[in-house]
């Protein structure tokens, strides 16, 4: 794919350049939804939900394939592991963001199974990625280890307790903040004070490590409230939560019609 999907894997350029990138989560198994919102939704990414959706690899790389050349496609895989690391890469996403990695060692086993040698052990295999094993010699492997997204999502007090482990490890691009889990491992309230008081300083203490920082917002007012503090990479909602707030907001307006309608008599016969 390289030289034909630069587009596609920019997100890391567009990052350094201190561009804010806002995209949503997939969490419908389906080619056509991908194919929807990389056509339609002016969004700067799109992540696949395999971590709590029915995603195998198959749903991935179709999805991946789907959204075609121009709207990146990460994949928040279903764990900080080998396989679904490799086959999410392989199926030519943009990049991965493996939940709830805990420590440095965590952390070093997803670089491990994301880059290429010599900063990972990444294996070289036939996918769609290479054009099925067509392109996959030295000059791919160093470009992908320079392109693709590689994010460790920090959930967890014992990810807070070694986060200076976690942005030790090189290779780690961004650190993404999974609020709701972090709440509730902290025993706090998702939105408090409190709670974003933790939240910032885990964006500071990465922004200082060098490292892109993201998050999940499900409200304009969450999205504007990160951005304001820095934070780059954002998950904004789902295409689920899109759907249903989309249609609750229609039917609330179309009643709100009725109602002004019926006082001011024009529902009348």
């Amino acid at each position: 794919m390289k030289g034909q999907e630069e587009g596609f894997f920019a997100l890391r350029e567009r990052l350094g350049a201190g561009e804010t990138l806002i995209g949503t989560f997939i969490q419908v198994p389906h080619m056509v939804v991908a194919d929807f919102l990389a056509r339609g939704a002016d969004l700067d990414f799109l992540c696949l939900e395999a971590e709590h959706s029915a995603m195998g690899a198959e749903t991935i790389q179709g999805m991946v394939a789907a959204a075609g050349t121009g709207t990146p496609v990460l994949v928040r895989v279903e764990d900080n592991s080998w396989v679904p690391i490799a086959r999410a890469l392989d199926g030519g996403a943009a990049g991965v963001i493996a939940p709830r990695v805990n420590s440095a060692a965590e952390a070093r086993a997803l670089v491990g199974a994301a880059r290429y040698p010599t900063m990972g052990d990444r294996g070289i295999g036939p996918g769609r990625v290479t054009a099925y094993g067509s392109n996959s010699g030295p000059d791919y492997r160093l470009w992908a280890n320079q392109h693709i997204v590689v994010g460790a999502q920090v959930e967890t007090r014992r990810a807070l307790d070694d986060l200076d482990g976690i942005l030790a490890v090189p290779g780690i691009d961004l650190i993404f903040v999974g609020p709701h889990d972090l709440a509730s491992s902290v025993g706090l309230a998702p939105g408090s004070p409190e709670l974003n008081a933790i939240i910032e300083d885990v964006v500071r203490r990465a922004q200082a490590a060098g490292r892109f920082t993201g998050i999940f917002a499900m409200t304009p007012e969450q999205l504007g409230y990160w951005v304001d503090r820095g934070v780059q990479f954002i998950l904004y909602g789902s295409d689920l939560r899109h759907m249903g707030s989309g249609l609750a907001a229609a039917l609330e307006a179309y009643r709100e019609l009725g109602a002004t309608d019926a006082a001011s008599g024009k529902g009348a016969s």
